[in-house]
């Protein structure tokens, strides 16, 4: 509904804008060498990056458009749904090309199972660039009002943002979704999806926006001079749809359907972005938003354009008690590197020591207050203890007057039944575990245990890397922190509320009852409990809401409720395996909790180590083979490459599985399997990580049982295999905590090993200018970067005339806001500028969760860095995972006491 006011508004606009020239009409976009369309202030990539083969559409591929610095649309390419949803059908990528003699960029593309093959073509014209869809055939009958080009705009950019359509028609981008809601029913003759899809397709009506503006001609943003961009459709209509509608995670959907009867030329758009002439992105002055130590080294990083001419010099300030800033020093900045899009400074200002607030200027830039503080370290951890808190499963968490979540998943949980990949990568291959079969229900499942990240499942290496870093952090710090109330009987958790028993014990004994349940019904570790269907995947909001806490009995009606029982089959599934990797990584985890516990819970501390001796013996004794199928020489921390009809082969992501049976029905039979592999190839990376594994769990076990044997024996067994090269920045580092069980030989070859390790890294870091591991990968990778804080901290502490503390500083700065894009910290709410936006349970509201720890950037291919601050729906930058607040608590303490103590000679 339209008020006076706004009436007024928007007919102001319009008169306004019939006025205004347009500054892009000059713009001359060409192919360059990086197989891109270029021009100062935008650029235009086709399909550097293809649809994930698990997570599919990760909104980071097809066409996309980068305008004044950030990207503005993606997965610009041939949809058969207005608002298509993260695992709908996408097309089949062919091949692609680079023509710098014509400028443009093609891409040849199918969807075969509607004998759909066509080329989209992206080409410079004068102010922008000509996109059109060149059919081989004429269109399907079938896809007449169905197949249409898309273009996804980011919402953070545009809500709240202006629009005219055909010159007349104004509005405003809404901030929240309004638009009705039609039937949009699947194709007779549509390729049949996953059984999980089909469901989730049906449980949300096969609804679909209809648009809030249509035209020939639609301007967006028409009144943010940085987003501006105006499209011309020469064959049909434009379209604007919220994707929001239909999940938070949907952009703005720009889109016009493909004429019938029609090839070359079916679709044909004219872009024309409104580029500032001369553009350049300002300096961005990238430093630690908590501050510096006295006595450490001090460097900011400054990002700068390529085109940007700057002054050779830049300025720390300090705040002083009336608000005036006083210039306190100056010094050159270091000449500049080229790094992926922009260019690198270094700003060393390690003299400034005198404790106060401060501030960095470069040219017209000022960064955030920022101390130098001996303590500026030591609470940096203290939020990610709470987030760990906060992601705790089957209790209740509160803080003060919020409910994080009630007491969730009291139900938990039945053992999978047969289906072959689910979503997200999870498989369950057998139908039995022991004396339980698919779809029973498993006693005792429903306690410990930890969110994973921004959705519920417990996912086992997680919920092992907590428990292991919390019990590092607990030893080596003394981690006597106090700030939560625990009541496992009653289920209750209360934040800022001591109650006298170290939270990180607490959590460790948590993690551990959940990981003991396990081997009390298997005898062996899980892959983890997991949604049995994608609408409780999606959810949002209290994990208690999710499932009605009531076991499913399948004796009763669907809303029959009988007791602790009910009709629902909402429980969730756990997923069984025989991995040796979550073997071995169990039973080091149940060992450190053993060490860590005793003392405070001695008959927990003596089930753990109990259960962990005995698992030692039982992989001695019978090894448990590596999954059939397993892919020897593949990177083993990635998604597993089997069973997946990936998006980008034209089919919906997802087996064609049969759906899942109710427990009554499910066959105790298991499916047939390929022969298992007992032993990874030597040499490959797979055969690292046993020797890994291996010895983690022979060293937890060492220390455990204060030098027991065969562990401390295993450990010198391993030893010349975990200190090669190869090895070190994996699980060869961790040989410092074995010291008091070496001899003098062995240490010498250890000291000599770190030696070799020392030799190289500086080359190695030199990968970017900010001196850390780059992030490379499809997911961010401050991950890497803070287990190099924790590594380089434990050499340092062993071996300090051949380790700085620098290293761990370094990369514990870069986590607090010395990296690339912005100078934001990955930690949420910690520091001046910091993340408030993460990819947690609550993201639909647009918030975080306090300490958890996002991804940070990712590489947009081929050479745009990206990590939004005002949109944190992109879950390889904003997923906060449990793990990584736990290795934070270490990292952050490593900072602490290398910065308050007294450094060693």
């Amino acid at each position: 509904m339209f008020t006076p006011t706004r009436v007024c508004f928007l007919l102001v606009l319009v008169s306004l804008i019939s006025g205004v020239s347009w500054a892009g009409a000059g713009l001359a976009v060409k192919v360059t060498d990086k197989n891109i369309l270029d021009a100062q202030g935008f650029s235009v990539f086709l399909y550097d990056s293809t649809y994930h083969p698990v997570f599919v559409d990760q909104k980071n591929t097809a066409m996309e458009m980068i305008l004044h610095g950030r990207r503005i649309a993606t997965n610009g390419d041939v949809r058969l749904m207005p608002t298509p949803e993260q695992w709908d059908l996408v097309a089949t990528l062919k091949g692609r090309q680079a023509d710098k003699a014509d400028n443009k960029l093609t891409a040849q593309l199918a969807f075969p199972t509607f004998d759909l093959s066509y080329t989209l073509e992206v080409a410079a014209e004068p102010g922008g660039v000509r996109v059109s869809i060149n059919l081989d055939q004429p269109l399907p009958e079938q896809l007449a009002g169905r197949a249409g080009f898309n273009l996804e705009f980011l919402p953070a950019i545009y809500m709240g943002k202006a629009y005219l359509a055909d010159g007349s028609r104004a509005g405003i981008f809404p901030r929240t979704p309004g638009d009705p809601m039609i039937k949009v029913l699947p194709l007779a003759d549509e390729p049949k999806k996953a059984y999980y899809l089909e469901d989730w397709d049906k449980a949300k009506g096969y609804t679909q926006p209809l648009p809030f503006a249509t035209g020939r001609t639609i301007t967006l943003g028409i009144d943010d001079p940085l987003a501006r961009v105006s499209v011309t459709s020469d064959t049909a209509d434009l379209m604007l749809f919220d994707g929001r509608a239909r999940a938070q995670n949907g952009w703005f959907v720009l889109r016009s359907l493909i004429p019938t009867g029609k090839t070359t030329g079916a679709i044909v758009w004219h872009i024309k972005p409104d580029v500032i002439p001369n553009w350049t992105r300002s300096p961005m002055i990238a430093h630690s938003q908590v501050g510096y130590a006295p006595g450490f080294s001090k460097v900011a990083v400054l990002e700068l354009d390529p085109n940007y001419r700057g002054p050779k010099t830049a300025k720390v300030l300090r705040l002083m008690a009336d608000g005036a800033y006083k210039p306190v020093f100056e010094a050159p900045i270091t000449p500049s590197t080229p790094w992926l899009r922009y260019v690198y400074s270094k700003f060393d200002f390690t003299a400034v020591n005198e404790p106060g607030l401060y501030v960095i200027e470069y040219a017209d830039q000022r960064t955030a207050t920022f101390p130098i503080s001996k303590d500026a370290y030591t609470s940096i951890w203290k939020l990610s203890l709470s987030h760990i808190a906060i992601q705790m499963d089957h209790v209740s968490v509160r803080e003060g007057y919020r409910v994080w979540h009630g007491a969730s998943h009291l139900d938990d949980a039945r053992l999978a039944p047969v289906v072959g990949e689910q979503f997200d990568g999870w498989n369950q291959a057998t139908a039995t575990d022991g004396k339980y079969r698919g779809g029973d229900h498993i006693p005792g499942m429903n306690v410990g245990g930890w969110y994973d990240a921004g959705d519920f499942d417990l996912e086992e290496p997680a919920q092992l890397n907590v428990i292991q870093n919390l019990a590092l952090a607990s030893r080596e710090f003394d981690l006597k922190y106090d700030q939560l109330t625990v009541n496992e009987t009653a289920r209750e958790v209360e934040l800022h509320r001591p109650d006298g028993v170290p939270d990180a014990l607490q959590q460790v004994k948590h993690g551990a009852v959940y990981i003991l349940a396990q081997f009390r019904a298997f005898g062996h570790s899980i892959r983890g409990t997991h949604e049995p269907d994608l609408r409780q995947y999606t959810h949002l909001g209290d994990g208690a809401t999710k499932t009605d806490g009531r076991i499913y009995d399948p004796n009763l009606g669907p809303n029959e409720v009988k007791g602790d029982t009910s009709g629902r089959p909402d429980d969730r599934w756990i997923f069984s395996t025989t991995n040796p990797f979550f073997q071995w990584q169990a039973i080091a985890a149940l060992a450190a909790a053993a060490d860590t516990l005793k003392g405070w819970d001695d008959a927990t501390a003596q089930e753990c180590l109990e259960t962990a001796i005995k698992a030692w013996n039982d992989e001695k004794a019978h090894p448990t083979p590596f999954p059939a199928g397993s892919h020897f020489g593949g990177d083993p921390e990635g998604a597993p490459a089997t069973g997946v009809l990936a998006a980008s082969q034209g089919t919906v992501a997802g087996p064609q599985a049969t759906p899942p049976q109710p427990a009554s029905a499910v066959t105790p039979t298991p499916s047939p399997a390929a022969p298992a592999a007992t032993t990874p190839p030597a040499g490959s990376r797979w055969a690292r990580m046993r020797v890994g594994m291996d010895w983690t769990a022979a060293l937890e076990l060492t220390i455990a049982t204060k030098g027991g044997e065969p562990y401390k024996s295993r450990l010198k067994e391993l030893l010349p295999q975990l200190i090669t090269p190869e090895q070190m920045e994996f699980r060869g580092w961790t040989a410092v905590r074995a010291l008091p069980y070496l001899d003098a030989s062995e240490k010498d070859q250890l000291r000599e090993a770190v030696k070799t390790y020392m030799a190289g890294l500086d080359q190695e870091l030199a990968a970017t200018p900010f001196g850390v591991p780059p992030s490379l990968r499809p997911w961010g990778g401050s991950g890497e970067v803070v287990e190099m804080a924790i590594r380089m901290y434990f050499l340092h502490r062993a071996y300090p005339d051949l380790v700085s503390s620098e290293y761990t500083l370094r990369a514990v700065n870069y986590i607090l806001g010395t990296h690339p894009v912005n100078s934001t910290s990955y930690v949420a709410g910690v520091g001046t500028v910091a993340k408030t936006q993460t990819y947690s349970f609550n993201r639909a509201d647009h918030a975080y969760i306090p300490g958890a720890v996002v991804p940070g950037y990712i590489i947009i291919k081929p050479d745009f860095p990206e990590s939004l601050d005002d949109f944190g729906f992109l879950w390889f930058e904003h997923e906060a995972v449990v793990a990584g607040s736990a290795s934070w608590v270490v990292a952050g303490h490593a900072a602490a006491a290398l910065t308050t103590q007294a450094q060693p000679k």
